[in-house]
């Protein structure tokens, strides 16, 4: 009797192997693209705000910090609809996101500082190194041949402050940015 049975099952295994392959591909082709495709930018601005349409007119929303991930949900032009990891969900303009997660508040001038001390200097002493305020950049400057002049001038640049609401006035008169019309 075993014998008999034998081309049934032969049948009935295969068939069951097809149905829950087809199970599995089904299952891939809805829940599959919501991985493959989801994407990440994080805030590369020190300020940025997550508006409720695509203008600068829209209502704010939240407020997001430098280096905060955000879930993209969909792009339209220059403006990108994300979340963020509490749930807020909004519009950000894309030239205040990048790709890739940013390192530190100071990466491009702590890469430099690195760059003039031949790369013994943690990001944070770099950073400090490259603005002219220790004794090694100093060295660095008197090796050289940096005047005394271009050195002030420098530390002047960096200690002049602009306020953030004076940076967004400028770019909402001059339609820059996200002002841009």
């Amino acid at each position: 009797m075993n014998r008999a049975l034998s081309p049934i099952r032969e049948k009935i295994v295969p068939h069951r192997c097809r149905y829950q392959i087809t199970i599995v591909l089904v299952g891939w082709m809805f829940a599959g693209p919501a991985y493959v495709c989801a994407e990440t930018v994080y805030v590369q601005a020190k300020t940025a705000q997550l508006r409720s349409g695509k203008t600068s007119l829209d209502s704010v929303v939240a407020n997001v910090k430098y280096g905060e991930a955000l879930d993209v949900v969909r792009r339209d032009g220059n403006w990108i609809e994300v979340k963020t990891s509490a749930g807020a969900g909004g519009w950000i303009f894309s030239n205040k996101t990048s790709s890739s997660k940013p390192s530190g508040s100071n990466d491009t001038l702590a890469r430099l500082g690195q760059s003039m001390r031949g790369g013994d200097a943690s990001a944070t002493t770099a950073s400090a190194g490259a603005r002219g305020l220790d004794k090694t950049s100093e060295g660095y400057a008197d090796r050289a041949g940096i005047s005394q002049r271009d050195r002030d001038a420098v530390d002047r640049m960096n200690a002049y402050q602009i306020p953030d609401q004076d940076v967004e006035e400028f770019l909402r008169e001059g339609a820059l940015g996200e002002y841009a019309k």
